[in-house]
């Protein structure tokens, strides 16, 4: 669901109620659509279109491939900065109406291309930032008082309940996934009806699908790719999931 080419959205449609058009008695013409419209947000018009930015490839992400140490905010590699380049031609192709990013350089960069080709200021949000931050205000280590030398309990642990609360150092999965909720909520209060790219973190994304899609006890429902798109509808205090972890923009550029 959703775009289904460029420049025409399915929620840009009518769909008909079946009550007050006796020829698609007992049904409508496209039951999909019609009894779906509500629960996925296809026809509401003051719906936020939220597009969830994982940054491009970071010198961070690098090193881990080499087996090096990683730094705290490192920047774009080249291959990072090629990748947000694409992200930035595909929303502006999309028309977005406001830009969002958190203050770590991977992620701002990321924003650049796209607030550059459509002219709009990016915003940033504090609370937009990865989860490696064990110092940030109210963060406690979960595992502070677990075992921290044995990796191997801490990754059966992890694979039988993969929320933040089960790796080391960092934030709690409820601190966590309450700012990543504050920074949203606030995006969406701001920008009623409008098409919004937020350009973040991969455990930022993960995290907030898995919050989307009810998941209580896992933090990470899917591996979100350098430079992806995730795609969530909001309306009131409803969410729906309209795409998830969107590479088309990156054909022909290496996927990291």
């Amino acid at each position: 669901m959703g775009v289904s080419q460029e420049g025409y959205d399915v929620s840009d449609r009518t769909i008909t109620d079946a009550d007050r058009n006796p020829q698609t008695v007992p049904a409508p013409i496209d039951p999909m659509a019609y009894y779906f419209q509500d629960v996925l947000l296809l026809s509401k018009k003051d719906a936020v279109r939220l597009y969830l930015i994982r940054h491009g490839q970071s010198e961070s992400n690098q090193a881990r491939v080499e087996g090096r140490l990683s730094s705290y905010d490192p920047p774009l590699t080249k291959i990072g900065e090629e990748q947000a380049e694409r992200v930035g031609a595909r929303m502006a192709a999309y028309g977005v109406d406001a830009i969002y990013a958190s203050p770590l350089q991977r992620a701002y960069n990321t924003a650049a291309p796209i607030a550059r080709r459509t002219g709009l200021e990016i915003r940033v949000i504090g609370d937009l930032q990865e989860i490696n931050e064990p110092d940030r205000d109210g963060s406690i280590d979960p595992n502070a008082n677990r075992e921290t030398a044995d990796h191997h309990a801490i990754k059966a642990r992890f694979e039988a309940e993969p929320t933040w609360d089960n790796l080391p150092g960092g934030e709690t999965s409820a601190h966590f996934r309450e700012r990543i909720a504050r920074a949203i909520e606030q995006i969406v209060e701001e920008c009623p009806g409008k098409r919004v790219a937020i350009a973040c973190h991969g455990g930022v994304i993960q995290t907030y699908v898995g919050m989307v899609l009810g998941l209580e006890k896992n933090d990470f429902p899917f591996y979100a790719f350098n430079a992806s798109i995730t795609s969530v509808r909001a309306w009131g205090d409803r969410r729906a999931l309209w795409r998830l972890n969107d590479l088309a923009h990156l054909e022909g550029v290496q996927m990291t």
